[in-house]
Order: C-alpha cells, then structure tokens, then sequence
C-alpha cells in the first residue's frame, strides 16, 4: 500500500502515467490511495497545485472506479474535467480591448470580479465587467452552444439535486459542497448572459412553466446563494431552509435535464482484478472474446437503441451512428473522429482531445455501432 501511493505521488507530480498502478490495485485499497494523493498535493506549492489541479482529479477518477464503495464519484471527477476544460476554453476567447493592454486577461479579471460581487442578481455582476471583452463573432457564438447547454443544464441538475443532498451515490453530489467548482459555474452562467444579448440563440434551452420567467436569472440567485455557504472550505455553513425550499420548487418550474453521465468503460483493468488469467487478442475489445462485460455501474449503461452522444462535443449522434467515432481505453468517453465544425473556437477546444481523453486515457477507434 504505502509503496503503490509513493507511485502514485511519483505519477501525479512526473506525469507519468499511471496504469501500472492500477493493475495493482485492490479494491480496498483506494480510499487510501486517494487520500494519500490529496496530502500529497496539498504539499505542493499553489503554482504547483494549479498544474496538477486535473491531473489529480483524472487519477482519482481511475482508481476510485475501482471499487464499489467508491464508483460512485467517478462521475463527479469526470463532471469536474469537463467543467475545468470549458472554462479554459470559454475564458480564453475573451480578448483584452485593443485600447488598452491590461496587467490582467479578461479570464482573471472575470474571476476577481465574480468573486468580489456576492450579488445574487445576474445583471448587476455583469455591468461590473467590461463587456466589449466578451464580444465574439456570430458563428463562434452559435458554435459553442452545446457546451453552453451543458453548462445550463448542470447548474439545474445540481440546484434541482440539493434537497435530497443526503444521498453520496447521486452523481452531482460532491458538487453542493465544493466553491471552487459552484464559482467556477457562476463565473460561466455571467460570460453565456453576455453572449446571449448578442446572440440570442447561443443560450442554454430551458422547457420552462411559464413565458415570462427568466431561467437564467432565477437558476444564477440560487446558485451563488448554495455558493456563499461553501465559498471559503475553512468555514463552510449549511444552505438555509428558504434556499432548499426554492430548489424543492425548481422541477415545478423547468424540466430537469437528464444528464449524460460517461458510460462504463469495457477497458481490462476492472477485468484483472479477479486475479484469473485473461486471454486478450491485439485488436479486439476484451468482452468480444467470449468474456462477459459486467459494468459495476448499470444506471449508466446504455441498452441497445437508446440515443448516443458524442460526450466531448455534447452532440446526439442518434441511436445508430453513421459518423466514425473513437472511444477512450480508461473511461469509455466517445466522440467523433471527425469534426463536424471548422470554426476556431470548437478546433481549440477539440485540439485538447487529439492525443489524449479528458481522463489522460488513450483512444480507440471503434466500428460504426459502438454500444
């Protein structure tokens, strides 16, 4: 045990990768190792942590699937790779005005201002930021909407799932208590209400009750109240009865999105840990060689006919695809080999999933019907 976390610090801070470790894992071994590997990082310096910040979360994903008592965050940790990664991206399209050439990007004077205004009005945080900063091209806008959605979606899923926050198995979970991750979404719901005065259809689709309620503004008060109350990790308090009552109403309100949570994956480290022998053959997935595939996770496994998505690029590729498509060997991500988008927003975003997936997974290409 304490040699296998020694490698897994050895991984994190290196950037080796870490499957080796993985194929000796035991089960009750990995709240340890994941323990061990928060200590570890919290030892390094903030400049440090900023570079390992989802290096760690990708290694907590891997091993935490490892184990029935832990499968469960598995979605989290991916959750919070995505939401990591679309605020890189969404951040780094702002341009400083031409007039002036501030000492800060226009991403973390966003931050500092979102920070600074506790507001629970929308509006009155965004007139606080320079607005031609946020000033993109059409097509760009429009190009970016399903990540948008994604956004939108999340923060409902999550407000919606507050109530019953008692239950640590419902994918969302360890995001009520997390600031970083709720400062993160709050950041982004003030850049998408900029973009959606200049592009309308750029905003997340809400299937609300009623015409005249504004989805965006009601969802943003609820949030950066859930948000004040873990803002700082030392002194976290506990969201009040008038903010889980408002939540309680949210599913009367708008129609609570079904989140796509990433498949389980077929990869062969789940396979070994029965310590028999594995016959694998070069160029075809484990469980075509007469090798059942068990996903200890059957609430996300898809049944033959259900819709597909591409869950990099958050597009349907309907229950059948025709498009070619690459899975990861970790994770079980998949998305289109091809780009269906040639703006340059979507290829910056696209160009971080050439090499590696979201999880630091490799990828296989995978025959038209994936399953």
């Amino acid at each position: 045990g304490g040699d296998l976390g020694r490698h897994a610090s050895y991984c994190m801070v290196t950037g080796y990768d870490w499957w080796d470790i993985l194929l000796h894992v035991q089960p009750n071994m990995v709240q340890m190792l994941v323990e061990k590997l928060h200590e570890e990082y919290m030892r390094q310096n903030a400049a440090l942590q900023q570079v390992l910040s989802t290096r760690i979360v990708a290694m907590k994903a891997s091993l935490c699937k490892l184990s029935s008592c832990t499968v469960a965050r598995v979605c989290d940790y991916h959750a919070k790779l995505f939401l990591i990664a679309i605020s890189s991206t969404l951040k780094s399209l702002l341009r400083p005005h031409f007039l002036n050439t501030p000492d800060k990007s226009p991403g973390d004077r966003l931050t500092e201002i979102c920070t600074k205004i506790t507001d629970i009005d929308i509006d009155k945080v965004m007139i606080n930021l320079k607005t031609e900063e946020f000033v993109l091209e059409m097509t760009t806008l429009q190009s970016l909407q399903q990540l948008i959605q994604w956004v939108g979606d999340f923060v409902l899923y999550l407000l919606a799932s507050l109530p019953n926050q008692g239950s640590p198995v419902r994918p969302g979970h360890s995001f009520l208590r997390d600031g970083a991750s709720l400062g993160m979404l709050r950041e982004l719901m003030v850049v998408i209400r900029i973009w959606g005065l200049l592009k309308p259809s750029c905003l997340p689709i809400y299937t609300a009750t009623s015409d005249t309620q504004d989805s965006m503004s009601l969802l943003f008060r609820l949030l950066t109240k859930l948000w004040l109350c873990c803002r700082d990790e030392n002194h976290p308090s506990e969201p009040d009865e008038t903010l889980i009552d408002e939540c309680c109403l949210l599913p009367s309100q708008l129609l609570i999105p079904n989140l796509d949570w990433l498949p389980v994956s077929d990869g062969i480290v789940n396979k070994l840990q029965g310590k028999q022998l594995l016959r694998l053959q070069f160029g075809k997935p484990p469980g075509l060689l007469g090798y059942p595939v068990t996903p200890q996770f059957d609430l996300f496994a898809r049944g033959p006919g259900q819709p597909k998505i591409d869950h990099l690029r958050r597009l349907h590729l309907g229950a059948y695809p025709t498009e070619e498509c690459k899975s990861c060997t970790r994770c079980g991500c998949v998305t289109m080999l091809k780009s269906p988008n040639k703006t340059t927003a979507v290829k910056q975003w696209e160009q971080r999933w050439i090499k590696n997936c979201l999880c630091g997974g490799l990828w296989r290409r995978v025959p038209f019907s994936y399953s």
